[in-house]
């Protein structure tokens, strides 16, 4: 046999091996894993997309995914994340109103099983998105960003947060329990705060405080109520109240004849916790804006270096093509 005869057959040989294997990829189609580690396998990219979970809404507006929302269930639809980026599409949840959207993949809160059960019983892709602490919310963009063909975006966003995560980590992670301040965070009402099972507490911690719920809230999934006597108590150096559904101000706290002795209201350390667009404080790709506004907050000598209207600004030129400032957004 010679040379040229045996090139040409290796060659009808690679190609062959080649064929197959493309063929075997594209069998498999894509495969992700969602928040509660469950497979989910498509054929291609979803296009089709339908949103029951508000934070799910602000993962696909980050990736840059909005045209491909087919809907939203009304609770979602109500919060913040759409008041600068508003989309159409249906806004009724009901199951058979979802299968008639003929949706690729619906996004919900992965611990509604029922939900999550429900759906798939009925054939759908179902993705529940689990991300309450700094590695749930990262797993969740790159797995969402490749079910919906944004992995470029997801890694940009990936990039930036594990940087951010990092630098801030070098400051605060050797802090002795003494330097770390204690933060009440406000949730829905005055009494209401996260619990030490929620991102808000893995925020607070990486910033470099202490939550004050210590053993009380250690194993809280979600707000839970206290006692006004235990605020006094705790008492917090700095707090935060979220903008999104608080039934109080800063102001209300700081003027509250109950608190006048908790350190925070007597050194004037009880604010907003920001945005006035959408919420930096809840598992959402902002987040990470809120953990660099937290640590400036804690710790203005450590993080003097740290301008976070610049860093905003840069995020969200980065996933929105608009500054920060040019949407309005504000910190306080």
């Amino acid at each position: 046999m010679n040379r040229r005869h045996f090139n040409w057959r290796c060659l009808m040989g690679l190609l062959l091996i080649m064929s197959v294997f493309v063929g075997f990829a594209s069998a498999q189609g894509i495969v992700v894993v969602d928040g509660l580690g469950r497979e989910i396998k498509l054929d291609q990219p979803a296009e089709r997309v339908y949103i029951s979970y508000g934070i799910a809404g602000t993962m696909v507006y980050a990736l840059g995914a909005q045209d491909k929302l087919v809907g939203i269930d009304p609770e979602t639809k109500k919060t913040a994340v759409y008041v600068a980026w508003p989309s159409g599409g249906r806004s009724e949840f009901n199951v058979e109103e979802v299968i008639a959207l003929d949706a690729d993949l619906i996004l919900v809160p992965g611990r509604n099983r029922q939900l999550v059960e429900n759906l798939e019983a009925h054939g759908l892709n179902v993705f529940g998105i689990v991300a309450e602490d700094l590695s749930q919310l990262t797993d969740s963009m790159v797995n969402l960003g490749k079910a919906l063909g944004k992995e470029d975006r997801a890694q940009q966003f990936v990039g930036y947060y594990d940087a951010m995560v990092q630098r801030i980590q070098q400051k605060t992670a050797n802090l002795e329990e003494s330097q770390r301040p204690k933060v009440y965070m406000v949730g829905s009402n005055l009494l209401s705060t996260c619990g030490g099972e929620m991102y808000q507490h893995y925020l607070i911690t990486l910033a470099g405080g202490r939550n004050v719920v210590g053993a009380e809230g250690a194993g809280a999934e979600r707000w839970f109520e206290i006692s006004p006597e235990q605020i006094v108590k705790w008492n917090p150096d700095i707090i935060v109240v979220v903008q999104y559904a608080a039934d109080t101000t800063p102001q209300d706290i700081l003027a509250d004849e109950r608190f006048a002795g908790v350190n925070a209201v007597q050194n004037n350390q009880v604010f907003w916790f920001p945005s006035n667009l959408i919420p930096w404080d809840y598992p959402s790709p902002q987040a990470i804006l809120g953990i660099a506004w937290m640590a400036n907050k804690l710790h203005p000598d450590l993080f003097a270096d740290l301008d976070v209207m610049e860093e905003a600004d840069g995020f969200f030129q980065m996933l929105y093509g608009k500054t920060y400032s040019e949407l309005g957004g504000l910190l306080d």
